[in-house]
């Protein structure tokens, strides 16, 4: 270390660089070697090192101590970050609190409070309070809905978005005891802001009121987060009278796929009006979709032609698997013998295979009423292609069906029997799956054996260090670093944050530069919620044969957050989301490494199997040259 730091003093005086004037900044904190003490022990998750470099004599080294325990969230930390509140420096403090919050339990909550009562600063003793409401959020301790209602009226930025979260996800009977207090907040909500999080729990008010501030959020001058989760609740009331509604906005992107939900639990709708929607629809995906709403059930067998050459020979694999989840509303009109075939041909594409075998399990449940009525009339029906799907996909060495049928498993129970999940099927799974790359499907088997002996609370196995960061490519890599994705639908502009989420900047900024992204479809929209691609599979259960840590740093998930996606902590990789609005739950639990600067608009825009042309890094010279060109 002590080499390093002569040499690059040396550097500064032969370069002739001694002028302040002309030093170039760095481009992120970390060419301070004193930080990469705290870099190495965060991400080797170890609390009595960072706990050391608490007291360390730079305040710089403590601060970013502070901040490593979000990432690491270990309660043994807790003594050592209480009694760094003494620490004499405003920011070390500030640090400590935003820590505690993540990891502290009920007993530390009081310990906050305490502390936030002697606290003399202003900054510091919002910091403790914000940490506190976080705690007791999490140790479900915030059960006063009148201290959500204060929350609320007093806080702001994500603080209050919290406390909205919060109170949007009472009980239905609280709701519906303080409606008209909730209503009322309509009255001063931030539109874009708390009003579009509030719009989530009016449709468990279902009031008048309530569907008048409804019917007021989803017009289309809205802003986006408040007219997508106006329509979601809305549609929850299926009221003939917003049907028109939900046709018109079914055209392209989260609000036609909000649309479309709605329009799937609405059976007296007018057929000619469906199939004009249809034919109006911007999305493939969308239209697919369209044809399996009950509304068309009486144009049954045309349709279902319709359905099987769009299953069957649509080019993208995103509208095929969205045709064949459509036959599931139409009663199976794929057949599960076509089902099973093509979710065991490893030349389908993975999400076609996926929605094969869930079409497989509608019918196996569909055939399991058949038997028994065969038992009444057996006459009446012939022997049905019997493959089991689950036996199938457990044994297809497919990471991704395997996850699936797992996942299955576990919704129902666990398997408790044995029946399914036999002991020489679970040695074959052990030896299937790859460590790293096949990590999820790894957890959900040692999920559904935990719920076979009665615990299925047990934590997963810590992933071990595996993806060291690269020192040079690190401090070359520019604090908000941009990145354009090309879609068919517009550009979006990202820029990362080297200084707080270093390990996933520089792995995403590694991925763009080998082209990794380029051609990758986004597998995966929740309307409201996310957009998220990356996937070397397509499906939403592909991976690196690496892992990187879980990095939390001070910015919160607002609209148009980049995030990793993971299937538990320190479990991220190549998959990334966007965030569609402001998401204060992933605060602390995924990485946050950067946030959409242009192209919004875009991001709503996008649909399942929408595809990233083209992912680059911009460069000053790239950005010169579209400004000469402009």
């Amino acid at each position: 270390m002590r080499l390093f730091q002569l040499l690059f003093v040396a550097t500064l005086v032969l370069c002739g660089c001694s002028d302040a004037s002309t030093v170039e900044p760095p481009p992120n904190r970390w060419s301070d070697t004193h930080l990469w003490p705290v870099l190495e022990a965060q991400e080797h998750r170890d609390t009595q090192a960072l706990c050391a470099l608490l007291q360390d004599t730079k305040a710089t080294v403590r601060t970013a101590a502070a901040l490593a325990f979000a990432s690491v969230q270990e309660s043994a930390a807790l003594p050592c970050l209480l009694k760094a509140l003494r620490d004499d420096r405003v920011d070390v403090r500030a640090t400590v609190a935003f820590a505690l919050g993540f990891i502290a339990d009920s007993s530390a909550v009081e310990e906050m409070a305490k502390w936030a009562i002697q606290e003399k600063d202003s900054t510091v003793q919002h910091a403790l309070f914000s940490a506190s409401f976080l705690a007791m959020q999490r140790n479900d301790m915030l059960t006063d809905v009148n201290a959500i209602f204060y929350l609320l009226e007093r806080s702001r930025g994500q603080d209050r978005m919290r406390a909205a979260d919060a109170l949007r996800r009472s009980p239905d009977s609280t709701l519906q005891r303080i409606a008209a207090d909730y209503l009322a907040l309509f009255e001063a909500a931030d539109p874009g802001g708390t009003e579009g999080m509030l719009m989530l729990a009016l449709g468990k008010i279902s009031s008048p009121e309530a569907v008048a501030v409804l019917r007021r959020g989803v017009l289309p001058d809205m802003p986006f987060p408040v007219r997508v989760n106006a329509l979601r609740s809305l549609g929850t009331m299926n009221d003939s009278k917003d049907d028109s509604t939900f046709l018109v906005a079914a055209r392209e992107g989260a609000i036609g796929s909000v649309a479309v939900d709605a329009l799937r639990v609405r059976y007296n709708l007018d057929p000619a009006q469906v199939l004009a929607a249809r034919k109006a629809a911007i999305d493939p995906l969308l239209a697919a979709q369209l044809l399996g709403v009950p509304g068309l059930s009486t144009q049954h067998d045309s349709l279902t032609v319709l359905l099987h050459n769009t299953a069957m020979g649509d080019p993208s694999p995103y509208v095929r698997a969205a045709a064949i989840q459509a036959h599931w509303i139409l009663h199976g009109v794929i057949t599960r013998t076509e089902a099973m075939d093509l979710m065991i041909d490893p030349t389908v594409h993975p999400t076609i295979r996926q929605a094969a075998f869930l079409s497989a399990l509608k019918d196996q449940e569909a055939e399991h009423m058949r038997q028994y009525q065969q038992m009444i009339r057996p006459d009446r029906f012939e022997w049905r292609d019997h493959r089991d799907p689950l036996a199938h996909a457990l044994g297809s060495g497919d990471a991704g069906l395997i996850c699936a049928a797992l996942e299955h498993l576990i919704n129902g129970g666990g398997d408790p029997d044995s029946f399914i999940l036999t002991p020489e099927r679970e040695r074959a799974l052990r030896d299937t799956l790859r460590p790293l790359a096949d990590l999820e499907a790894i957890r959900l088997l040692d999920h559904v054996l935990a719920m076979r002996v009665g615990d299925p609370t047990t934590a997963p196995l810590p992933v071990p260090f595996n993806h060291p960061i690269d020192p040079v490519k690190l401090r070359a890599l520019k604090q908000g670093q941009r990145y354009r994705i090309t879609t068919a639908k517009g550009d979006i502009i990202i820029a990362t944050d080297v200084n707080e989420c270093p390990g996933s900047s520089l792995a995403f900024d590694s991925l763009v530069t080998a082209g990794y992204y380029n051609g990758k479809a986004f597998h995966r929209m929740v309307p409201g919620f996310v957009l998220q691609g990356g996937c070397p599979r397509g499906d939403g259960y592909g991976s690196m044969p690496w892992t990187l840590r879980t990095e939390i740093g001070r910015t919160p998930f607002t609209t148009g957050s980049v995030g990793l996606a993971s299937a538990g902590r320190d479990t991220e990789s190549c998959q990334f989301f966007i965030t569609h609005s402001a998401t204060p739950h992933l605060d602390g639990r995924y990485t946050r490494f950067g946030e959409v600067t242009e192209g919004m608009d875009v991001v709503w825009k996008l649909q399942v199997g929408d595809v990233m042309i083209n992912v680059e890094r911009e460069n000053p010279e790239m950005l010169t040259a579209k400004a000469q060109r402009r």
